[in-house]
């Protein structure tokens, strides 16, 4: 046997020896829970029952039914992750990162999408489930074009080992974690070409009578048949610093101090490891430990029930049936046929026992509804509602309720991705130091592009110099290792349900007569093939097309619109030529009654000068007959008459002066109260004029 040696150093802190002592500790603490959870798996996959309890089945002629609950349970909870997928989000830590921060976030979601991180997660979340642990290892390598490429690999639960003191969920307590990989000897020897010497040592240490799959006991190292040997690495935690180290039991493969590092500077760890549930003992399980009681009774309940309905009792007196086996035997065939002896009739009968079948049905029912309650009753939640013809909105909001007891797990899930997504933040900060470009969009008539590393003045000169590049380039983040941020996780999920959601909304806006493109609609909808060749087909039609003929029940508005404004123009025109007919009559009127006034006045003022003279000789006349007749003498005074003759002369002047006035007053239009048409006009009489007007009309 060849001497064990060591081909890499690590440092005085551990020897391969102690490395190996290691890994077998881990495995050998727990085996007992690796093998309940290999059983927990089995169950899953329709492995519900031993080898012992086949054979019995077999020699009592029973069924062995298996109704799997377990498995329509978790693949219902798989889906439920799959609807829940999340997105990283990072946020600037000061205002001087602010607008980079969106370029940080788009590095990340770029390699979580070329990683295929969502499918990762869902493999990591079913062994949750299942076996209650699952991990990832975020690392790097080296790139087609030379760049550093980082990258995200999920741990199986069955690759994993650890500390088997750490008792925290996250293991954030271990002193040390690893990952098992088996790989062809010649593979091997290719990818550690300074180790051959330990790879040969570990293959011809191993007996030839071992031979074991890819998931052997973990005393054996290699497969001499399969020429396979086992390649442990491990990471291993010293004072705050992460050392690691890849080994097999013939030496150490390649070790040294982790050469990742925190965005503060701190070491870090390449594995992320984390636990659905610990027990006392520091066994990880899964949801799915609980589910094997209640999914052992219903299997074993259905078998009995059917089994008690497949077979028969005798009762028969003796001498009943000549052969009593042959009867049992007979009775037992659905077509036998049981020959009774002369007058045996009536002492024999066959019974099914329908009182023990009942009560295995009514118990099978109980064990239905236990392993139905458990893990979140979010199905059912759904289903209880929409029998009650329920809104959508209310039926999720049940769902939501029910998923409530999934809540913890989900939770560690949840943590598990902001590690991730920190420890690829640690990596696109320390190893993309060269200028990047990444694209952020799938839309291929869209492209938009981020620049990492990239100096924005040479991108503004290179915009300068081609303009349409303005509309392609999205973000620049100048210096990406200064970048100071946090990440969390987006609660906002990213599936294609919400999606198909708005594009169901927009088409039923469409149905009731919203003007929406068609463009718009193919634009979102989700997951539709030859998007972009159907865009510009479109395009091309409508660029092409002839005019739409008018809508009938535009042209019908617009004729009646016209109508309106050609009828609203006449009545306008007839009111303004009825208006200024109306002015004219009056101004006729006007003139013609200031001459027959003004000639009026004339006769009035010729009679009352005629009356006065008239006064005048007769009162003359008066006093030259009384000065010839002096006894006569007449004392009547005739001054008072030619006053009042004088002041009812000025008095009808007066008045012929206000017809005047009010003659030359504005002139208002009275309207229709109902229609507001005009229907005739009158003056407008002032103010101080109104008294002198009721004066007159008294």
């Amino acid at each position: 046997m060849a001497e064990q040696t060591d081909t890499a150093k690590d440092d005085g802190l551990l020897d391969v020896t102690a490395l190996v002592d290691m890994f077998e500790a881990s495995e050998d603490a727990s085996l007992a829970a690796r093998e309940d959870s290999e059983r927990d798996r089995d169950y899953v996959d329709n492995i519900q029952y031993t080898a012992e309890e086949l054979a019995a089945f077999a020699k009592r002629k029973q069924p062995p039914i298996v109704i799997n609950r377990v498995k329509r349970k978790v693949d219902f909870l798989k889906g439920y992750e799959q609807s829940q997928r999340v997105n990283p989000k990072v946020l600037p830590r000061t205002l001087a990162h602010e607008q980079d921060a969106d370029g940080a976030e788009k590095a990340l979601i770029y390699v979580a999408d070329a990683e295929r991180f969502d499918h990762k997660r869902s493999g990591v979340w079913d062994n949750l489930l299942v076996e209650g642990a699952g991990g990832y290892d975020v690392g790097v390598k080296q790139g087609y074009d030379g760049q550093v490429e980082v990258t995200i690999s999920r741990v199986p639960w069955d690759r994993m080992f650890f500390d088997p003191h750490s008792s925290a969920p996250d293991f954030s307590d271990a002193g040390y974690l690893g990952l098992v990989r088996w790989l062809d000897f010649s593979e091997a020897k290719m990818e550690y070409p300074d180790g051959v010497d330990a790879l040969e040592w570990t293959i011809n240490d191993t007996a030839p009578s071992q031979t074991y799959d890819d998931k052997p006991k973990f005393k054996v190292w290699a497969d001499r048949k399969r020429k396979r040997v086992r390649i442990c690495q491990i990471w291993v935690k010293r004072s705050d610093k992460w050392f690691f180290a890849e080994f097999t039991k013939g030496g150490i493969l390649k070790a040294g101090p982790s050469p990742y590092v925190t965005d503060k500077g701190e070491s870090d760890c390449g594995l992320i490891f984390g636990s659905a549930y610990v027990n006392r003992d520091n066994d990880r399980y899964g949801i799915v430990r609980e589910m094997i009681g209640p999914q052992d009774e219903i299997n074993k309940r259905r078998s009995k029930a059917l089994h008690l309905l497949n077979t028969n009792q005798m009762v028969y007196e003796r001498g009943a049936v000549q052969d009593v086996e042959k009867a049992r035997r007979e009775a037992a065939r659905p077509d036998g046929a049981i020959e009774l002896n002369p007058g045996g009739f009536d002492t024999f009968k066959l019974e099914t026992r329908l009182d023990l079948a009942t009560a295995q049905m009514s118990l099978l029912q109980e064990a239905k509804n236990e392993i139905d309650q458990m893990a979140g009753n979010i199905a059912l939640q759904g289903n209880a509602l929409q029998s009650n013809s329920a809104s959508g909105k209310a039926i999720i909001a049940s769902q939501q309720g029910g998923a409530m007891e999934i809540a913890p797990i989900l939770d560690k899930l949840r943590d598990m991705d902001l590690r991730v997504f920190r420890a690829v933040w640690y990596r696109i900060r320390q190893f993309w130091t060269a200028e990047k470009w990444i694209r952020i969009t799938d839309d291929e008539r869209n492209v938009k592009w981020v620049g990492l590393n990239v100096d924005p003045q040479q991108v503004q000169m290179a915009v300068a110099q081609n303009p349409q590049m303005q509309d392609k380039i999205a973000g620049v983040v100048p210096h990406l290792a200064e970048l100071d941020c946090d990440i969390i996780i987006d609660d906002a999920p990213d599936s294609i349900t919400p999606q198909l959601e708005q594009w169901q909304s927009l088409v039923e806006l469409a149905k009731y007569g919203i003007p929406i493109p068609p463009d718009v609609l193919i634009k979102a909808a989700p997951n539709l093939r030859n998007k972009t060749e159907l865009l510009d087909t479109i395009e091309k039609a409508q660029q092409n097309a002839p005019p739409p003929p008018p809508d009938p029940a535009v042209l019908r508005a617009q004729e009646s619109q016209a109508n309106m404004q050609l009828k609203a123009q006449e009545m306008a025109m007839d009111a303004q030529l009825k208006r200024e007919q109306m002015q004219l009559d009056m101004h006729i009127a006007h003139e013609k009654l200031t001459a027959e006034m003004a000639i009026e006045q004339e006769k009035m003022a010729a009679q009352t000068q005629m009356n006065v003279e008239k006064i005048k000789q007769e009162s003359a006349a008066k006093n030259e007959a009384d000065a010839a007749n002096p006894v006569i003498k007449s004392n009547v005074d005739l001054s008072g008459a030619v006053q009042s003759m004088v002041e009812g002369t000025q008095a009808v002047q007066q008045a012929i002066a206000a017809m005047a006035q009010i003659h030359q007053a504005d002139v208002e239009l009275v309207r229709d109260p109902v229609t507001g048409r005009a229907v005739g006009a009158r003056k407008v009489i002032p103010p101080q004029m109104q008294p002198q007007m009721q004066q007159e009309m008294q």
